[in-house]
């Protein structure tokens, strides 16, 4: 049985190095308050979506999740100099003859015409009920990805300006400068199953497939103009948000999912997952195809004490985003402190491998019964950004789940 558990590892690799595919998503079961790991963690409702193999070692009969998140990751300073563009523009077009207020607004225009794609911005979203009986799984997961991001060139402004400078000259400018807005919303629906070997003195292993009904709701890439030349207004971040609900086109596939999960002692799980092996593709309303392809994560937890969990999840292989030209390789763990059966404490932090990121820092809890339990989880990025005219840490998720087991 290991020679054949080692091949399917195998399999999983070499399927996933060719691949891209959207961000591995956390998503439920307290991932989040630990640093996004869940691949050898999840052993219940939440096991279809993180790994099946953790079916086979259910320890409830029956258990049921559901759960909720938002993020948003806006990163450099795409959304910071289109709120400060926004505002400027206000100020001189009430005032076109001030000097002053024309040099303010050329200066912050030509800064957003200095932006490249390092400066984005990234919206995700997640939501799940989940159900497992016995060593079966299945539910709905949905999970959004949306993003904007500067296109090259722009006409800028010369600074110091005069009197001359005409508000058609800067409106002409304006629209010279667009981003690009692009973003998909994926369900999936899934039946899985997980069935355990005994590996007699190295333990045990769990083998895991799921076969999935995807549903995607996919945004072509659209060149928006940063400059509305109808109501004569600079678009903010915000605007750009709204934007990724507008355009859906809806189009429908199956996937398939393959795991491991490795329990050399009671207490150790190192667990392998590969998501999405087919690499379905969903159409736009343009004909553009957006691929959610093989994602390939590892993951180990470890109890060392009897209230006491130590986790980590790492992608294998680095994944495209919703954002061209920005990857995602995420490293992350932490701890869950469980000292009463009634509550859980959890922290722990996560970097992207594939970019330059200041990384988070996540914390959550739960509370409840035996039988019942809420889970409530964040993450907190280490830098600060500017969005919608407000001060915000680079990155910011809060997720929710509601459990039951019997």
């Amino acid at each position: 049985m290991m020679k054949r558990s080692a091949a399917l590892a195998v399999v999983l690799l070499g399927l996933g190095s060719a691949a891209h595919a959207l961000e591995f998503q956390p998503l439920g079961s307290g991932s989040v308050g630990v640093g996004g790991a869940g691949v050898a963690r999840n052993f219940g409702a939440m096991a279809p979506y993180w790994n099946p193999a953790g079916l086979a070692f259910a320890p409830r009969a029956v258990t049921v999740s559901l759960t909720g998140e938002v993020g948003i990751e806006p990163h450099g300073k795409l959304a910071e100099d289109l709120d400060n563009l926004n505002k400027t523009y206000n100020t001189w077009n009430g005032n076109q003859t001030s000097i002053p207020a024309g040099n303010t607004l050329a200066g912050a225009f030509n800064d957003l015409v200095a932006t490249t794609a390092k400066d984005n911005l990234r919206v995700t979203a997640g939501a799940a009920l989940g159900a497992q009986v016995k060593h079966v799984g299945f539910g709905a997961y949905g999970t959004f990805e949306g993003g904007a991001l500067p296109n090259a060139g722009g006409s800028t402004i010369p600074v110091p300006i005069n009197a001359q400078l005409t508000q058609p000259v800067v409106d002409a400018a304006l629209a010279s400068k667009t981003v690009t807005v692009r973003g998909i919303g994926l369900l999936e629906v899934p039946v899985s199953y997980g069935h355990a070997f005994d590996l007699g003195a190295a333990g045990k292993v769990g083998v895991g497939a799921s076969v999935k009904y995807l549903h995607g709701w996919a945004t072509a890439e659209t060149n928006r103009a940063i400059f509305d030349t109808v109501s004569k207004s600079v678009v903010s971040s915000s605007d750009l948000t709204k934007d990724l609900r507008k355009n859906l086109h809806d189009s429908s596939a199956v996937g398939f999912d393959l795991g491991l999960l490795w329990k050399p002692t009671g207490s150790t799980s190192l667990g392998l997952v590969g998501k999405n092996l087919n690499s379905p593709s969903f159409s736009t309303k343009t004909g553009e195809e957006i691929p959610v392809g093989r994602q390939v994560r590892a993951g180990v937890s470890w109890e060392p004490l009897s209230w006491l969990e130590l986790t980590a999840d790492v992608d294998v292989f680095s994944n495209s985003t919703i954002v061209s030209g920005l990857n995602s390789q995420t490293l992350g763990g932490g701890a869950e402190f469980h000292p009463f059966s009634c509550l859980k404490l959890r922290a722990g932090g996560y970097t992207n491998l594939a970019a330059s990121a200041n990384g988070a820092l996540t914390a959550g809890f739960s509370l409840g019964a035996p039988l019942f339990f809420f889970d409530l989880d964040a993450a907190y990025g280490l830098g600060t950004v500017r969005y919608d005219k407000d001060t915000y840490p680079s990155e910011a998720k809060v997720q929710f789940s509601m459990n039951l087991a019997f």
